[in-house]
């Protein structure tokens, strides 16, 4: 095991606070018994000397038996004095038959006050706590009685205690120590399979996934581990269809710019209408080239969240009639009608106006040149959630098994006649990208053999543009 390893730290922060609690328990625990112990001792000491002093104070009897009797019935010493202080009982520790007790504690008991502390034996090395309790009869000092109660005793019953508490604390060590190794391993498991899991992707293997089944953080970082496996793998599987798309699309217009520059240069061509027709080819495939090499740069910017919007107010009828006006030509050309229905005094859009121009634009020009008769109606009325666009055409639809990809890049229906009209397959892809930057959400709706419907909501007021790079 690593120290360094999340395994490792995560069982000395767990055994940390496992002892962070114990330790102090126990100690707490050892106070507490030590203060209710000795408690107890003294209150004890005290009341068996009371009672002595109230069955001597009756009669103070020079008979040693008499009080021999009396001491018989506790577990201390015991030692009984005259009003002189002159010690009338049994010999016990220093203190012997008709000598004196100290004179500091006669005079304190003379004055009917209790005496308590602990003294030493010199010769047992034993230590003794005390209590004298003055008799009394009338008010009137008759003597009194000394216990002495051994501390040894109750050491070395708190020494059992003691021990008992230590067993318990290794017993609780041993017993979190053994959960702290289970609880790590359960949490450390799910991290360390993660772990390999990033490390097989990082090498590429994007099928790598992580089976943790758990509705907790863990899980969900599981979850966003395969979520990400997911994105990478599409991601290189769409960079590589991309390129393949970048490939091919560039391939024809650079053949044909090669080529008729070849036949050009070798001067293979009859007379000046022939060179005019090959010029007018080059022409066109630069065009194309170039504005295939400008969507695919605009729509890169745009996936990447670095395109720039300017935010202002928008007349939407004026905008309408701008895009109409510029289509209108082509239109013409193919005999096809062009209308507008917009409905009267819808308020003002704050949105960006030349982005949400080209997006109708793109569609129009979409709607042209997949329309051989019939017309192309744009419709704009305001709804619940803002204003609605809706670019309706009769040409030849799209397939149902075709829908969910026209808005994939490179994606044609026809391919042969969008070389045909010069389209580069981004068209519907730069819009679906403009769309989102300006906050709206477009639906499209098909018939094969009957037309396109493409419908399109903007909200009234987008945020600012630093706003919608965060969002996106």
């Amino acid at each position: 095991m690593k120290w360094n390893s999340i395994v490792f730290k995560l069982g000395v922060v767990i055994m940390v606070l496992f002892l962070s609690i114990l330790v102090p328990f126990a100690f707490f625990i050892d106070r507490i018994f030590l203060n209710v112990y000795s408690l107890y001792l003294n209150e004890n000491i005290k009341d068996m000397a009371n009672r002595l002093s109230t069955v001597a104070s009756t009669s103070m009897k020079e008979d040693p038996y008499f009080y021999e009797n009396i001491t018989a019935l506790t577990n201390h010493d015991v030692i009984f004095f005259n009003e002189n202080g002159v010690i009338i009982s049994k010999n016990v520790l220093e203190f012997k038959t008709g000598e004196k007790i100290p004179k500091k504690w006669l005079q304190k008991l003379q004055d009917g006050k209790q005496v308590e502390g602990e003294r030493f034996e010199e010769y047992t090395y034993e230590k003794f706590y005390y209590v004298g309790q003055p008799i009394m009869d009338n008010n009137n000092f008759q003597g009194g009685v000394l216990i002495f109660s051994s501390i040894d005793e109750f050491h070395h019953k708190m020494h059992a205690v003691r021990d008992w508490i230590i067993r318990a604390i290794i017993t609780a060590i041993v017993l979190a120590l053994g959960y702290t190794i289970f609880l790590v391993w359960r949490l450390s498991r799910p991290l360390l399979k993660m772990e390999q899991a990033t490390r097989e992707i990082a090498k590429g293997n994007l099928d790598t996934r992580v089976q943790i089944q758990s509705n907790d953080e863990v899980g969900s970082l599981a979850k966003a581990i395969n979520d990400l496996s997911v994105e990478l793998n599409n991601y290189r599987v769409n960079r590589s269809e991309l390129l393949a798309n970048i490939s091919h699309e560039l391939r024809t217009p650079i053949s044909y710019l090669k080529g008729y520059a070849q036949v050009i240069k070798n001067g293979q061509y009859e007379n000046e209408d022939e060179l005019k027709i090959y010029s007018n080819i080059i022409e066109s495939e630069s065009e194309r080239l170039a504005k295939l090499i400008q969507e695919l740069f605009e729509l890169s910017k745009m996936e990447e969240g670095m395109i720039k919007l300017y935010v202002q107010s928008v007349d939407i009828e004026d905008l309408v009639e701008s895009v109409v006006q510029k289509v209108q030509l082509k239109g013409q050309e193919k005999g096809l009608i062009l209308s507008m229905e917009i409905e009267q005094n819808l308020p003002i859009m704050q949105t960006d106006g030349l982005r949400l121009e080209q997006i109708l634009l793109n569609l129009l020009e979409n709607a042209v040149n997949y329309t051989d008769k019939g017309e192309v109606n744009i419709q704009v009325n305001k709804v619940k959630k803002g204003i609605q666009f809706a670019v309706i055409d009769t040409g030849l639809g799209i397939p149902p098994e075709d829908l969910p990809f026209v808005f994939d890049r490179f994606h044609r229906v026809e391919k042969s006649r969008a070389r045909q009209m010069g389209g580069t397959g981004l068209g519907l892809a730069i819009v679906a990208e403009l769309v989102k930057h300006l906050q709206g959400e477009i639906i499209v709706n098909s018939k094969l053999g009957e037309g396109s419907e493409f419908r399109i909501i903007f909200p009234l007021t987008i945020r600012n543009e630093s706003e919608i790079l965060d969002q996106l």
